[in-house]
């Protein structure tokens, strides 16, 4: 649950320091005073969007940090532990900050690690479950009618592998039109790939041979030369009388016989030998060479025809000899594709497959749909009895679509009757403003009660609500309150009263002359006058204090 919260030069907050217990926490103020500040700052602490906007005019930037204990949250622990955001000293804890500069960027850390948006968001729907005050505007779009009804009935995964093979669907029928309208231009494309192979493999080419054939012809043709020139050395270094090598073995013997009269010719000696040493290396490397060179002309025109035979090849394709293996695997891949492509029999086949996949996918998801369906209208229907709306009856039903779509087979449609027997109408035809806060507020609780997320946060979704009905709301939301951490804003003071505690924003102004917001946490006698208030004098009047207090005295 949330522990506490930290805000500063957030909006027209200057600074606030916030701890937040277990319970039914309630948030009241004037209209404009920022009540729903503290659920602003959790939203963009958990991922919600950033710009300019949120720093206090003349901040540089607004700085804001949330701490949860998540001891009870096992899926909150699980997550840290996998992303490597948990903390040993105390795993219990998590702490996320973020700031948001006067330019509108953001950075944003996790028990002290950098995080990003999307990791803020998936923390942040295991930690905390946020009903706007707009909710009940939702209602009134079937799209959000049936994602409301698939997260509660914990489809929302199935949906995702329906919605994968739906655009893998769209994907084949998109190639098969293809195919069948470009059949022709693929046949033509084909055939000349075949070509290409068909000129490259001809060749029997092995890699590297290109290379080896060119070293081999250049040597065979310079033969002749390269034998006469190896002969030439060997003759002059160790063969001819004299040779360059029995010269400087005479030179070597007569200095070094000198050595005894004038040691400083030891070097020389020295440096002589290691002479003699390379001339023999020499002249036996060249023996060597002459073993393994001879003149065979007819290797030479073996070569120069194999040549000649691959430079043709490549010419015709306009590539480089060196380059024709890597063009055979590149047109033997583009035949495989283009015969893929081609292949209308074989799309269709896929493409059977896939839809048949994605309608037992459908249907499954369908029957769920439907069980969530009477699940969500019985359970609704039980708060409706609460909340002055006894005569209605709340039904969620699935049509069926004409035409399947990414969703599956059916939309879902929220239809309201005025009496069981009567007709059931799309509950945006039928239902007034009060009673689609009503609705928005059982189904809020309802699919609240169903999740094992710690903190609820309702935001003004008693609006429009009023009497007996109010106090209801206040129970019910105080009963939501002893198994869970629930905070709501509220502007009923028969909500007001059922809080654990109670927190009053007040406007004022600062220093700089700027609005800011302050949060205080109301006592016992501020309450009955924050109460007092709410019910339509400043506190000073005693029969709306006495009522004050009777309201405060409820169970």
């Amino acid at each position: 649950m949330l522990v506490s919260l930290s805000v500063q030069q957030f909006v027209i907050v200057d600074r606030l320091d916030l701890d937040i217990t277990a319970g039914f926490t309630v948030l009241t103020g004037e209209t404009g005073a920022g009540k729903s500040i503290l659920i602003d700052a959790l939203d963009l602490l958990l991922g919600g969007r950033a710009d300019i906007t949120v720093v206090r005019e003349g901040a540089s930037k607004a700085d804001l940090s949330a701490r949860f204990d998540v001891a009870d949250s096992p899926d909150a622990r699980q997550w840290l532990k996998e992303m490597d955001c948990h903390t040993d000293e105390d795993p219990d804890q998590l702490l996320i900050r973020r700031v948001v500069d006067a330019s509108g960027k953001s950075k944003a850390w996790i028990n002290g690690q950098p995080a990003t948006l999307a990791q803020l968001k998936e923390i942040g729907e295991l930690l905390v479950d946020i009903h706007g005050q707009h909710a009940h505007q939702a209602l009134l779009r079937p799209q959000a009618q049936r994602i409301m009804l698939d997260a509660h009935a914990g489809l929302n995964d199935q949906c995702k592998v329906l919605a994968e093979y739906w655009r893998s669907m769209q994907r084949l029928e998109q190639a098969l039109a293809d195919a069948e309208q470009q059949s022709q231009q693929l046949a033509g494309l084909r055939d000349q790939l075949l070509w290409k192979i068909e000129e490259i493999e001809t060749l029997k080419l092995i890699n590297g041979e290109w290379e080896s054939l060119s070293e081999e012809q250049k040597r065979l043709s310079h033969a002749a030369e390269l034998l006469q020139a190896s002969q030439s050395a060997l003759s002059a270094i160790d063969e001819e009388d004299p040779s360059i090598l029995g010269q400087v073995e005479k030179l070597s013997q007569r200095l070094t016989a000198l050595i005894e009269k004038d040691p400083r010719l030891a070097p020389i000696t020295q440096t002589l030998e290691s002479a003699i040493i390379g001339l023999q290396e020499t002249a036996e490397a060249l023996r060597r060479y002459l073993d393994r060179t001879d003149l065979d002309p007819d290797r030479l025109t073996e070569v120069e025809d194999r040549v000649a035979a691959i430079f043709n090849v490549a010419r015709k394709l306009k590539s480089r000899p060196e380059a024709l293996l890597d063009l055979l695997a590149t047109a033997q891949q583009e035949l495989q594709k283009a015969t893929q492509a081609a292949d209308v029999r074989a799309l269709k086949q896929q493409l059977e497959k896939v839809r048949a996949d994605y309608n037992d996918i459908a249907i499954s998801l369908s029957s769920a749909r439907q069980r969530a369906c009477k699940e969500l209208s019985t359970s609704v229907n039980h708060w409706f009895s609460e909340l002055a709306m006894g005569g209605m009856r709340f039904e969620a039903i699935c049509e069926r679509r004409d035409n399947p779509a990414a969703h599956g087979l059916e939309d879902v449609v929220f239809t309201l009757k005025n009496h069981a027997q009567g007709a059931a109408y799309p509950i945006n035809k039928v239902a007034s403003g009060g009673e689609l806060a009503r609705i928005s507020l059982a189904i809020a609780v309802v699919t609240s009660a169903s999740n094992n997320i710690p903190t609820l946060i309702f935001d003004e979704v008693d609006s429009g609500i009023g009497g007996n009905v109010a106090h209801t709301v206040g129970k019910l939301l105080r009963g939501l309150g002893q198994n869970r951490q629930v905070l709501c804003v509220t502007h009923l003071p028969q909500v007001a009263a059922r809080g654990h505690q109670h927190l009053r924003v007040l406007k004022e102004r600062a220093r700089d002359g700027l609005p800011i917001s302050a949060l205080t946490m109301l006592g016992p006698e501020q309450r009955i006058d924050e109460i007092a208030r709410m019910l339509g004098d400043q506190g000073t009047e005693k029969t709306s204090r006495e009522h004050a207090r009777s309201l405060l005295a409820l169970d």
